[in-house]
């Protein structure tokens, strides 16, 4: 996962990411100031918003980093999703591709540490309303003291460079909201890839899992906020489509895989067409 402070205080911005997408596209590789100088993401001689939106976009699942001799060469290298993301809406503007990336960065596998524990742990520890006070507190207690660990997390909702537009938290004066994840159809093809994305990384080789281990192992439904209602039309949305299956004579449930994540990421745009 990456470390509380891998964001160096920068916001993940929405068009440094596509840079370094379409760097990955072409199939580059290069040092720090090599990515810096093709790309024209800021990187001075010792620091830079380099290596923040290189682990941004590795956190929010868009490229997996091959490194080279010395480890200095890195080579960026889109994932399944970052390649859909890429050639359908690679300036990441869609707010379900903003709430993909959100849910991606709150992993406990590839994402943030302070994320993870904020929006997946911490449903139920600080809650779903707090203040930027109660936010740092609870870091502090997690990882800590130290410079300001809630760092550029609030302000990566709220500024529309990075991911505003998906409306995942809202600030008034000092208190802070999330939001629970939109369950609109339009979505359907989206979580249906997205489940099957997990299904793969969490319990791979295995066409079924049930809906008790499942977010016992992910906390997806904690990311994404969700009661046991949501959770029942979220699966009644999703299986209609065809890519997975849920069955509901069991306690729990079993979610069996379809399809493959590859398959079902080329077709989330048909929702939207």
């Amino acid at each position: 996962m990456l470390a509380v402070n891998f964001h160096k205080t920068f916001i993940p911005e929405r068009r440094l990411i596509t840079a370094l997408l379409e760097y990955a596209a072409l199939g580059k590789e290069g040092t720090l100031q090599e990515i810096s100088a093709d790309t024209n993401i800021p990187m001075g001689k010792s620091t830079g918003k380099v290596p923040a939106i290189i682990d941004y976009a590795r956190g929010m699942g868009l490229i997996e980093l091959e490194i080279g001799v010395g480890q200095a060469i890195k080579k960026p290298v889109l994932t399944e999703f970052g390649r859909t993301v890429y050639l359908e809406d690679k300036f990441l503007g869609e707010t379900v591709i903003q709430w993909l990336l959100h849910m991606n960065i709150c992993r406990n596998d590839i994402g943030a540490l302070a994320w993870n524990a904020v929006f997946a742990g911490g449903r139920n520890t600080l809650g779903s309303s707090f203040t930027r006070k109660q936010l740092e507190d609870y870091l502090i207690g997690i990882f800590g003291p130290g410079k300001n660990r809630t760092g550029p997390m609030i302000l990566t909702y709220t500024d529309d460079a990075a991911l505003a537009r998906a409306d995942i938290l809202c600030l008034e004066d000092e208190k802070v909201t999330r939001r629970k994840a939109p369950l609109l159809d339009s979505y359907s093809t989206s979580y249906s890839a997205y489940i099957l994305t997990l299904m793969e990384a969490f319990f791979p080789g295995q066409a079924q899992v049930t809906v008790l281990d499942f977010n016992n192992t992910t906390l997806w439904f904690d990311i994404c906020l969700w009661n046991q209602l949501d959770i029942e039309l979220m699966f009644s949305m999703v299986e209609r489509k065809g890519y997975i299956s849920v069955d509901r004579q069991m306690r729990p449930w079993i979610i069996e895989k379809k399809s493959t994540a590859e398959e079902v990421w080329l077709h989330i745009w048909d929702d939207m067409a």
